[in-house]
């Protein structure tokens, strides 16, 4: 596996190469595209071993040309252990956030699927990027989230968006990881990977000038079925200020798993936010509310999650009766020139009244976009957990982590 992985790593930077070198694939050849990523993560740890690590990897994907309004797309994922600069996987210093369940590297075929567009209709079906509120890609380490799918989205009424589809399988860095599962497999969902799939259904709507409304449903067999809504309406002041206000729902109802056990993922979830730009500086306020019977909670679903409050790391996923308010300042440099970097900085509080939990965290982000295909980001995220206990053994899940990203894109 470590040798596929070196081969495709190769092969990524023999594609971003030739992309540098300005060659050109004919177009009746189809196209090639892909990610040359290079990252090194580092967390400190208040009761658990301090963990590093650093990897080279990315995506290769190649689409053919349409015919008869068809297409074909592959394309292969890998992340590439850097030795000398990755922790020992004996002395348990390894992050295992780039590598699979053993702390190795990987390859793995991330996409592959066909792909129809006629008119207002695409339909996608076999391995594929999903972005939606409860299934999202959300590329927050080596790699996004891929999942094994047929998707169906419908554009032909005028400003309304309708997406249907069903899943079967997902992978990547959200997908539950231990010692017997690994970011690049593909499984199923619940605590025994026996889920039958999930089957989702979206409209969005912005027939209204400067209101986007969206509603969705996602039933998750043997986890939970979800309804969600969400609204951001936009106000302009002048030629250099504008207010985005934004406010969520979501109902979570509980499945049975195949034991026959109530799964607990139950309840309701509310959200606010606003995000004021004026200028250069944009400040943001949100909060979140989730409640639920005793021993029951919410979660993201398939991805990162669409709540307003989430974090860097930290998000009201499987707190019981979770309250979240955060705050952020963020500045686009480009007017000051420093074009292309943008510096924020946001402080949240998550707290669980039943489970006596408090959480603080505070992330320092800045990017850099040097061109549209050139671009770098770190982030540096500090979680204090206040009362010792939210890993849910009475032990101190604090820490600290550090993470910087140099991506091609091509």
């Amino acid at each position: 596996m470590a040798f596929k992985s070196k081969i495709v790593v190769v092969t990524l930077i023999a594609s971003a190469h030739l992309a540098l070198m300005g060659a050109v694939i004919p177009e009746n050849a189809g196209t090639v595209s892909g990610l040359v990523r290079l990252g090194t993560i580092n967390q400190n740890n208040e009761a658990a071993t301090d963990t590093y690590a650093t990897a080279l990897g990315g995506i290769l994907k190649y689409e053919t040309p349409v015919w008869n309004d068809f297409k074909l797309g592959v394309a292969g994922y890998a992340s590439q252990k850097i030795p000398f600069a990755t922790g020992s996987l004996d002395t348990g210093k390894t992050n295992p956030d780039f590598f699979d369940a053993q702390g190795k590297s990987f390859v793995y075929l991330g996409e592959a699927y066909v792909d129809y567009t006629a008119n207002d209709l695409n339909i996608r079906i076999g391995r594929q990027l999903i972005d939606t509120p409860f299934v999202n890609t959300d590329e927050i380490r080596m790699l996004p989230n891929t999942f094994e799918a047929a998707m169906a989205t419908y554009g032909g009424i005028e400003k309304t968006t309708v997406t249907a589809g069903f899943i079967k399988r997902w992978a990547g860095y959200d997908s539950p990881r231990g010692h017997s599962d690994s970011i690049n497999e593909f499984k199923q969902f619940g605590e025994t990977h026996e889920s039958l799939g999930t089957y989702l259904l979206g409209i969005s709507n912005e027939s209204i000038s400067d209101l986007l409304l969206q509603g969705w449903f996602y039933s998750i067999d043997e986890v939970t079925d979800i309804a969600y809504a969400d609204a951001t309406y936009k106000i302009v002041y002048g030629d250099t200020g504008s207010m985005n206000i934004s406010a969520q729902a979501a109902h979570f109802a509980e499945d049975r798993d195949t034991t026959d056990t109530m799964t607990g993922i139950n309840g309701n979830v509310i959200g606010l936010a606003a995000n004021y730009e004026w200028g250069m500086v944009t400040f943001g306020a949100a909060y979140n509310e989730a409640k639920s019977d005793d021993g029951q909670w919410i979660n993201n679903g398939l991805g990162g999650g669409p709540f307003y409050t989430s974090m860097e790391e930290w998000t009201i996923d499987g707190m019981e009766d979770a309250k979240a308010c955060r705050g952020s300042i963020s500045m686009d440099l480009s007017d000051a020139g420093m074009r292309g970097l943008t510096l924020s900085y946001a402080y949240g509080v998550f707290k669980s009244a039943p489970a006596d939990q408090r959480i603080n965290e505070s992330d320092i982000v800045a990017t850099y976009a040097y061109s549209d295909a050139l671009s770098a980001d770190i982030s540096y995220a500090k979680i204090d957990d206040k009362h010792d206990n939210a890993d849910g053994s009475n032990g101190d899940a604090g820490y600290d982590r550090f993470l910087a990203r140099l991506n091609y894109r091509f």
